[in-house]
């Protein structure tokens, strides 16, 4: 990589993935963009017509003595090399977003900044909805996503601050109460060799909401069993039961004390190794049936409400936040 500094070489020209961009006859090649110190050549009329920013920035009548790359005038950018690339690889090449390979939003951020800073509109749109899948509003599309405690959770946060996105900040930072304290406090780094970190309110909400989320799980465990002990409790095997009851508290307990927040995360594994019908272990007791679904329909009703308060805990109230349903595209 070449740098436009004091040394005054010419910036080393990309041609995108595949030489794909470089397709193009050069003929059609009028403006160099300069980022980070790397050169892509581009068609200036594909931009412009994407781009309000791009139009206005390429309509600028060059100096004299303006620097010339192969005779096409530079225009130099703040943006890092990596970002570009991924832009131009979706206006020029038609490169699509695929979810399952990126779950970590390093690209999607990409798409998302610049899109926002350049006025593609239809990018910007397509991208936010992406977006929204990986962070929905209702639980039942929650629940169904293969998600991992990504640090990546911190750039969500971010990129739905940029874009007014206000139904991604719930379960977005929701994820941030699950990363470890460096996580908050020192960010997160992208390929590019930018860092995202939290806003101080932001950060100061997920400080909160962890402890409010450990002690909450912690007061969910003692009533649950609590109630589930009364004698009132029409329960087949009472004494077994109740033995049990005390193996998984103490499971669910561990979870709670080992610093976990995880207030929204499903009791099945936990509970399957007791349900009778569910565990292969024949050696280990099981619950009786009616403790089991009660058990489970009281785990289910406490993730339910949880999850209905997670936009008041983060400082908001949206009707758009629902348990059924498909997620709302509005954010007006």
């Amino acid at each position: 990589m070449t740098s436009e500094g004091g040394n005054h070489k010419r910036p080393r020209i990309e041609t995108g993935n595949g030489d794909s961009i470089a397709r193009i006859r050069p003929r059609t090649w009028e403006r160099i963009l300069v980022a980070s110190g790397v050169g892509f050549r581009v068609y200036r009329g594909l931009l412009a017509k994407r781009s309000e920013v791009f139009c206005d920035l390429f309509s600028v009548p060059q100096p004299r003595d303006s620097q010339l790359v192969f005779g096409c005038p530079v225009v130099h950018l703040s943006d890092t090399d990596v970002a570009l690339r991924e832009l131009l690889d979706v206006l020029m090449c038609g490169k699509r977003y695929i979810l399952k390979n990126d779950v970590e939003l390093d690209r999607l951020s990409y798409r998302i900044r610049l899109a926002h800073k350049y006025g593609i509109e239809d990018l910007l749109e397509e991208s936010i909805r992406e977006l929204k899948k990986l962070y929905p509003t209702t639980l039942s599309e929650w629940a169904d996503l293969r998600r991992h405690y990504s640090p990546r959770a911190i750039t969500a946060v971010n990129l739905a601050r940029l874009t007014k996105t206000h139904t991604v900040w719930p379960s977005a930072l929701y994820v941030c109460c699950q990363l470890d304290d460096h996580y908050l406090v020192d960010g997160t780094t992208h390929p590019d060799g930018t860092v995202e970190r939290l806003d101080r309110d932001d950060l100061l909400r997920c400080i909160t909401a962890k402890v409010d989320y450990t002690h909450l799980f912690t007061d969910a465990i003692h009533d649950l069993f609590l109630h589930l002990d009364s004698p009132s409790h029409k329960c087949y095997s009472k004494a077994t039961c109740r033995l049990l009851f005390r193996c998984i508290r103490g499971e669910a307990r561990s979870r709670s004390f080992a610093g976990m927040a995880g207030v929204l995360e499903p009791w099945d594994k936990l509970l399957d190794k007791y349900d009778r019908k569910k565990t292969s272990d024949i050696a280990l007791a099981s619950l009786c049936e009616l403790c089991t679904t009660t058990l489970r329909a009281h785990t289910k009703s406490r993730i339910t409400d949880t999850w209905a308060d997670l936009p008041h805990d983060f400082g908001g109230d949206y009707d758009d936040w629902n348990e059924g349903g498909a997620t709302s595209e509005s954010d007006d």
